[in-house]
């Protein structure tokens, strides 16, 4: 029963996928070819995100991660088709504890903080018309996602003779992944060249979604570490790291 619903669930994202990535192929066509409107060769921005674990990885995982994502792209000349990279950092765990400086310095206490976090790395190739101050696009994505567990020392900056650079990695992973995303650009400021009369500068509000398949890892989530008598233990979980992630930011074309 549980195997039937899971194939539900799936077949049903699958069609939400295909008819997301359909309506957006349309739209981008129905607007035409590129446009001399714009001069712009290059985009790029940045968005505050919020990422969603899907599936196995949300049985897991159930907080949202909070991040930002920065991105870069060129677009080919007389196309609707960009091609370029983005990178984006969410954090989905955080723990806050109190401790002794030492063993031997009790009275003296740090914040030591564990977070768990995942890093995107990805190149995409995006569909979008060059013309209009609403600009919708589409986007194909490949890359890796990095989940990683760090925990480091946060209020030692109090103390001058503290060595500043006290961190520690918990445990880290590495998976493929792949997607796609769809978004729009509504237009907020523009400059244009005296000479030739187009467009040179474009500043947009960007907001749309990523649907991310990730293959397996092995990560840590909140409450993964345990402390006991001086010594350390990991309960380490395995799925895919599929995620869906919302954001919303700024774009520059120039």
């Amino acid at each position: 029963m549980n195997i039937k619903l899971r194939r539900q669930k799936k077949e049903g994202r699958m069609k939400k996928l295909k008819l997301l990535a359909s309506l957006s192929l349309v739209i981008l066509l129905s607007l035409g070819p590129a446009s001399a409107v714009g001069q712009e060769k290059h985009q790029a921005g940045g968005h505050f995100i919020l990422g969603f674990p899907q599936d196995e990885f949300k049985q897991n995982v159930e907080n949202a991660g909070l991040g930002a994502n920065l991105y870069y792209a060129y677009r080919l000349p007389r196309s609707l088709l960009s091609v370029g990279f983005s990178f984006a950092f969410l954090i989905y765990g955080s723990e806050t504890r109190v401790e002794p400086l030492s063993p031997t310095i009790p009275d003296i206490t740090v914040d030591v903080t564990t977070r768990n976090s995942i890093l995107l790395c990805h190149l995409f190739l995006r569909l979008q018309p060059q013309k209009g101050r609403f600009r919708p696009y589409l986007d194909a994505l490949v890359g890796l996602n990095y989940l990683t567990t760090d925990t480091s020392i946060e209020n030692y900056d109090d103390y001058d003779d503290f060595d500043n650079s006290i961190s520690c990695n918990n445990y880290s992973d590495l998976a493929f992944s792949f997607g796609v995303g769809a978004g729009a650009m509504v237009n907020v400021l523009q400059a244009w060249g005296r000479e030739t009369g187009r467009r040179v500068f474009s500043m947009d509000l960007d907001a749309g979604v990523r649907y991310i398949k990730g293959g397996e890892a092995e990560y840590l989530r909140e409450g993964s570490i345990h402390r006991e008598y001086g010594s350390v233990s990991y309960d380490v979980y395995r799925s895919r790291t599929d995620l869906l992630g919302a954001y919303i930011g700024l774009s520059f074309s120039f």
